[in-house]
């Protein structure tokens, strides 16, 4: 059987623009997509990609045994340059605070934020010389005050 996946648009219709890939299948839930489609019209975002799960995708091994694989990777840039920052971006819905997951998915966010200014892309991966490394994880609404848009129009307008 083959499943067909519609491509992911916003809701004027229009295709996603700054995606790294031509296809983005819609195969997202609802807080995913619409933190994928933010990502595709902030100016200050050069590409980004949605990150499939699989043995040669990009992942995060933390210190537990199976890697996590995080929602999106996204190049920073400003005036359509690239900036040298990279995020990472989790995203957790509101029905999934204070599991076992999510506080696991923050250890090890909280853990390359404090190394991502330090530790040279040379060691994390090759393809990212002298780039900043952060992972972000995204709540949505009512377990906290802030409301995510801000929190990541914060983060990708701090590289700029």
């Amino acid at each position: 059987m083959i499943r067909v996946t519609k491509r992911l648009i916003h809701e004027d219709n229009e295709p996603v623009q700054r995606s790294l890939y031509d296809y983005v299948p819609d195969d997202l839930n609802d807080y995913e997509k619409s933190v994928a489609l933010y990502l595709d019209r902030h100016s200050e975002v050069l590409w980004w990609y949605r990150i499939l799960i699989g043995a040669q995708c990009f992942s995060i091994q933390g210190y537990r045994r199976n890697k996590k694989f995080p929602d999106c990777v996204v190049q920073q840039g400003h005036n359509k340059k690239p900036v040298a920052s990279v995020v990472v971006v989790e995203s957790k819905g509101k029905h999934l605070k204070g599991s076992e997951d999510t506080n696991y998915k923050r250890k090890i966010a909280s853990y390359f934020q404090k190394v991502g200014y330090k530790v040279p892309w040379q060691k994390l991966a090759a393809d990212f010389e002298n780039e900043t490394f952060r992972v972000q994880v995204l709540d949505e609404g009512e377990y906290t005050d802030r409301d995510w848009r801000d929190e990541l129009r914060k983060l990708l307008e701090s590289a700029a």
